[in-house]
């Protein structure tokens, strides 16, 4: 392992755990639960329930009656905010990372697998647009909900896709990238099942989920495991250097 690919396994690690811990702050913000409990898409939740509605009448079941509404609606604001600012940053920086680390494994599916999530996340921030003008005057519109649709869609097939890119990269590499990859692949294919039907989110993000948390270990191995083998190499080193040529 150079160098190199160590050092972008740190920064993959790193931003893996700050999207870690923002995922787990998104179910602690307060009244994020939703009005409508049975309307959160297969028990998912009430932020995937919202990316879901098809319609005016899907919102308005979610965001249900006053004094829940107001409560609701500025959790879900502030969520979406927390979104656009922090969770789309730091899964874009997470996965392009283990990306570039991977690249001299095949520089043109790396250089694919960057191009996915970064189109991901533009289209998560466009979602993230139409969520926004939604709540501006709930229920919103069939016309704003039109353009939400697609937006969300496009977002989990290419997130897919470079979960589906790492995989494979990972797959070339020696070692555990033969136990890594397959999984993460499997999990990337979870993405394009959104694509099918509504009723597979659950495969969706479980796909994600698992895709995640395994780059996740598989970055912190790497790292830690290059700062080993750089400091047998400089002991090495330092022994050559005491006993001489």
């Amino acid at each position: 392992m150079t160098m190199q690919e160590r050092g972008w396994w740190w920064r993959c690690a790193g931003a893996g755990l700050i999207t870690m811990v923002i995922a787990f702050y998104f179910g602690e913000i307060s009244n994020i639960e939703g009005c409508a409990p049975d309307a959160s898409a297969d028990n998912l939740g009430s932020i995937i329930a919202f990316e879901l509605v098809r319609s005016p009448s899907d919102v308005a079941a979610l965001f249900g009656a006053e004094p829940c509404t107001a409560n609701f609606l500025a959790a879900m604001r502030h969520a979406t905010w927390v979104d656009a600012l922090g969770f789309i940053p730091a899964y874009s920086a997470f996965l392009i990372c283990g990306l570039i680390a991977l690249r001299r494994y095949g520089g043109s599916l790396s250089g694919l697998g960057i191009a996915a999530v970064v189109a991901a996340a533009i289209f998560d921030q466009i979602e993230g647009f139409w969520l926004f003008s939604i709540m501006a005057d709930l229920p919103g519109t069939q016309g704003e909900i039109n353009w939400l649709i697609p937006a969300v869609r496009a977002k989990f097939l290419l997130l897919g896709i470079g979960a589906i890119a790492i995989g494979v990269l990972l797959t070339r590499r020696k070692g555990l990238g033969f136990l890594f990859g397959p999984i993460i692949a499997l999990g990337g294919l979870g993405g394009p099942a959104l694509i099918l039907a509504d009723h597979y989110v659950g495969l969706t993000v479980l796909g994600s989920t698992i895709s995640w948390l395994t780059l996740f270990i598989a970055a912190l191995i790497y790292a830690i495991a290059g700062m080993k083998l750089r400091t047998l190499a400089s002991g090495d080193e330092a022994e050559d250097a005491a006993t001489g040529p």
